[in-house]
């Protein structure tokens, strides 16, 4: 009979196997964020959209959608930004390194290749980016970003006049999300 050897694991090892490691941590965080502020952000466009129709929608965004972000980013412990290309608000203007990506995630698309789920890009020791695709999956987002005519587009053009973010279809990039997040 052959000698049966156990090889004890201590917490520390068996915690180091199945513990995801540093970039999935940071994904998974990432991701989890993101989430809770599209919903959040989704959640309140959608009361307003049947309680004051596409005017009131679009009010309630331009007063309370960086605020809801930041309300988020606090919850969180984080530093949270919606970014595009084609802003409505110029705050949420996308920097070189973010042109770069969603750049690149356009050409996806318009190639009819899926986007990835996220992106997670290391900044330093202690830090990492999170980016996570918005993209256009909701008809009801189309109201303001999509070929919009009429007092509306008279309205948006007055709120916002540096406007980029209309001429949207369905299953379009509209921009990201990036969270910083710092390593524990």
């Amino acid at each position: 009979m052959r000698p049966f050897f156990v090889i004890p694991l201590t917490l520390a090892s068996t915690l180091l196997i199945a513990s995801p490691s540093s970039q999935e941590q940071i994904a998974l965080k990432g991701n989890q964020i993101s989430s809770a502020l599209l919903q959040k952000l989704g959640g309140e466009l959608k009361n307003q959209m049947q309680t004051a129709g596409v005017m009131g929608a679009l009010h309630f965004c331009s007063q309370n959608a960086l605020t809801l972000t930041e309300q988020v980013a606090k919850e969180s412990k984080t530093s949270i930004k919606r970014i595009s290309i084609n802003y409505r608000n110029p705050v949420n203007k996308a920097n070189a390194e973010e042109t770069t990506l969603l750049q690149e995630w356009e050409k996806l698309v318009k190639n009819g290749q899926p986007l990835p789920s996220h992106k997670v890009v290391t900044i330093s020791e202690n830090s990492a980016m999170f980016y996570k695709p918005i993209v256009i999956n909701n008809e009801a987002c189309l109201k303001c970003h999509g070929n919009v005519e009429g007092d509306l587009a008279k309205v948006i053009k007055a709120t916002y006049p540096e406007d980029r973010a209309t001429g949207y279809k369905m299953g379009d990039l509209r921009g990201m999300i990036a969270v910083t997040i710092e390593r524990d």
